[in-house]
């Protein structure tokens, strides 16, 4: 017999300190839970966990999946058994060779898709697969010379590659269940099937999407990485592929744009061939960076943090009242024992991005403190990308001009003062003092001003260790391209826009989904 067993509270006090996971020990915990012997349960699998640290030191919650010997009777509900996710259907007879531009999460989640249906999709990528973009990025980080086709931002894998991997997000697509298991079966831990905050780790991840451009090609699939996307092939108002950087035309029965977020030259050209779209409004922000024993000590309230419980995270937000004329502020991409590095796609500009390994046992916490940039605020969109790129070449300049970052202590950032109390940081290539507050515009450096006062209160200490480094512009696109609500197709027939660059997601995992979805939408059109 199989029952479920919610909301089972256990402290994290009642395991061993020393321990390095607790899923193994959860047997007796389950009994007095159930009012059952241990040798009532036969076996148990994890369903969902969370921690709750609301209260100190937190407590580890399950909802489990609970094997009973036999004749044993509880009053709890029984459990449905977990089934593998299912592909959507697919048609019998799909169009071949349709062409998937870009291998982020949306791209690479379409193409396999579509070489699931059998369509032999073509995938095109202005970057380099995992393994070479980590060798071009190893390159720039001894020496200081960036490639702008691949680094940190551009290629395989897009910019979650190196941006740990976590796969938390508010979407409830009907695809994302499938995804993480796809994500196991190549290779990731199989803990973020049921973690409330799962992350995947840029040590791993690599190895996840290379098993999946694997599985891409065993199916059909042809990718050509180092073939960047000039401009599309229009006909009739109709787009019948795509013409590249070198003036080759490529041709298919539709073509998935996810170009992501550091394309803004190729959204431009979507939009100076009339492709309709719309401003939104978009993050900036500035990273900020503290010991990661002073996070554990606050979130956790712990002296010593277990080893099984991983390095804390904090989700904190700002709302001052109206009358201030400031703006919210969020926390975003908090990456606990991590590091900060500088992830564009252009020379001689700079922004960061965090990333963490699997373990998350770098000595460092950062998060990036962000706010919105309503669309009123641009005359169109040409004016909102040049604004993001004046913001990256100020950042390069302020740094030194060799990629090392801007930096200013938070207490500095809050008095208006160019001080930079620690000079050790996780950032590749070092800080430089620097006005951090004076690079970003002044109502929006004002109200992370207003966040960290705040956030102070919530974490003592955010001040005072803090270190503000860099600017943070690659958060999210300042255009949606529209979609027609039946179709999913854009403006210009035969075009599918996905992900990041096409303003529909945030995230790997809504991404990821949105890339599913639309090739979904595309292979029930083509039927």
């Amino acid at each position: 017999m199989m029952i479920c067993v919610k909301n089972l509270q256990i402290p994290v006090t009642a395991f061993p300190a020393e321990a390095s996971e607790v899923e193994s020990l959860l047997k007796p915990h389950i009994a007095k839970f159930c009012g059952l012997t241990a040798d009532d349960i036969k076996g148990y699998q994890v369903i969902a966990k969370s921690i709750d640290g609301r209260k100190k030191p937190p407590t580890l919650i399950y909802t489990l999946n609970v094997e009973l010997t036999n004749n044993v009777k509880t009053g709890l509900e029984t459990a449905e058994l977990l089934t593998p996710a299912e592909l959507p259907p697919l048609p019998a007879n799909p169009p071949l060779y349709p062409l998937v531009v870009g291998t982020g999460p949306a791209g690479l989640l379409a193409a396999w898709l579509l070489a699931s249906a059998g369509c032999r999709p073509v995938i095109l990528d202005r970057g380099f697969d995992v393994e070479t973009r980590a060798a071009d990025i190893a390159r720039f980080c001894s020496s200081r010379v960036f490639n702008p086709e691949s680094n940190y931002l551009i290629g395989e894998g897009g910019a979650g590659t190196f941006s740990d991997g976590k796969l938390y997000t508010g979407t409830r697509s009907p695809y994302a269940r499938l995804i993480l298991e796809l994500f196991v079966k190549a290779g990731a831990p199989p803990e973020i099937l049921y973690l409330k905050r799962p992350h995947v780790g840029s040590d791993i991840l690599p190895q996840v999407i290379r098993n999946i451009r694997r599985d891409i090609q065993a199916m059909g699939g042809k990718f050509m990485f180092g073939c960047a996307v000039k401009t599309l092939q229009v006909k009739n108002n109709r787009c019948s592929g795509i013409i590249t950087a070198r003036g080759e035309v490529m041709e298919a029965p539709f073509t998935v744009l996810a170009h992501g977020l550091g394309a803004r030259s190729l959204s431009s050209e979507l939009l100076r061939l009339g492709v309709h779209a719309v401003l939104k409004g978009f993050q900036i922000g500035t990273r900020i960076e503290h010991p990661q024993t002073l996070i554990d000590r606050n979130q956790f309230g712990l002296t010593s943090r277990p080893a099984f419980l991983g390095a804390a995270e904090y989700n904190f937000v700002s709302r001052p009242p109206e009358k201030t004329g400031l703006k919210n502020v969020s926390t975003f991409c908090m990456c606990p024992g991590g590091e900060i590095l500088p992830s564009m796609a252009l020379a001689e500009h700079l922004s960061t991005n965090g990333m963490s390994c699997y373990q998350r046992d770098s000595e460092y916490a950062n998060s990036c403190l962000i706010t919105t940039c309503q669309p009123d605020m641009f005359a169109d969109a040409t004016a909102a990308f040049e604004f993001l790129n004046h913001l990256e070449k100020r950042a390069f300049i302020s740094g030194g001009g060799d990629y090392s970052a801007p930096a200013q202590s938070a207490a500095g950032f809050v008095r208006g003062e160019k001080t930079l109390n620690k000079v050790r940081s996780s950032y590749c290539f070092g800080l430089s003092p620097a006005a951090v507050h004076d690079l970003l515009p002044k109502r929006e450096a004002d109200s992370i001003v207003a966040a960290l006062l705040h956030f102070d209160k919530l974490c003592r200490g955010f001040i005072n260790d803090g270190t503000i480094i860099g600017i943070e512009t690659g958060v999210s696109s300042p255009v949606r391209f529209l979609r027609n609500p039946q179709s999913a197709e854009s403006s210009l027939s035969g075009l599918y826009l996905a992900g990041e660059g096409a303003g529909a997601a945030g995230g790997i995992l809504s991404a990821a989904a949105d890339g599913m979805k639309i090739a979904e939408s595309a292979l029930k059109n083509q039927g």
